[in-house]
């Protein structure tokens, strides 16, 4: 059996089992413990939701959920880093495209509702219950706010360098970017869904405004 991999025998019950047992890599039996953890964090909060719930939905055991992750912190850890990606798509090759639509690809103007409105549910989870655990601001930070803006920061540089533009502060600039699309981004209303063209709509705007102040006249 390759390394890294689970077994996961088919049928069900009693019955006789046919064929070779089914082998499932780490890799992805982890990204399926991190997308029901997600969806706990989401439903109970960080407090009420415990191991053992991600455990049984996802359908594995908890000796197997503790050797993907240590404790619920460590869980929680992945779920934001494996967030991060969902709210600006970093890193990604996009220097074929004209600066306006590589920054719309980055700021994924092209998501369905539902999938933004998924997304936003996660962000503000995450903030109340930071403020509920201060101890969660630092993973917040760590492996979703700051990895996204050392990203975004490399990026414009290597973008301006390309273009020969002069910026004086690619940091700066990729910190207010991140400001101006995660506040045009969120729903008017939190939780309430917005038609998907009336967000491109604002986050297109948003960029406009982005690109008039740093591009060279």
């Amino acid at each position: 059996m390759p390394e890294g991999s689970v077994t996961i025998a088919e049928g069900s019950g009693g019955g006789r089992r046919r064929g070779r047992p089914k082998v499932v890599p780490d890799e992805r039996r982890r990204d399926h413990v991190v997308e029901i953890g997600r969806l706990v964090f989401l439903e109970r909060g960080f407090a009420s939701a415990t191991m053992g719930e991600v455990a049984a939905r996802a359908r594995i055991s908890k000796q197997t959920l503790y050797r993907f992750f240590p404790n619920k912190p460590a869980l929680f850890a992945a779920v934001v880093e494996a967030h991060r990606r969902s709210m600006l798509a970093l890193p990604g090759d996009y220097d074929h495209l004209p600066i306006a639509e590589a920054l719309a690809a980055i700021a994924r103007l092209d998501i369905g509702a539902e999938e933004d409105r998924e997304r936003h549910a996660l962000v503000e989870m995450a903030f109340h219950e930071s403020l509920a655990h201060p101890e969660l601001r630092s993973t917040i930070l760590a492996h979703g706010v700051d990895p996204t803006h050392h990203d975004l920061t490399h990026w414009l540089e290597r973008r301006a360098a390309a273009e020969r533009w002069e910026i004086d502060d690619p940091a700066d600039l990729a910190r207010i970017f991140m400001d101006l699309i995660f506040g045009a981004g969120r729903p008017p209303i939190p939780g309430e869904t917005e038609p998907a063209e009336a967000r491109r709509r604002r986050l297109a705007r948003s960029i406009d405004v982005f690109l008039n102040g740093i591009l060279p006249r």
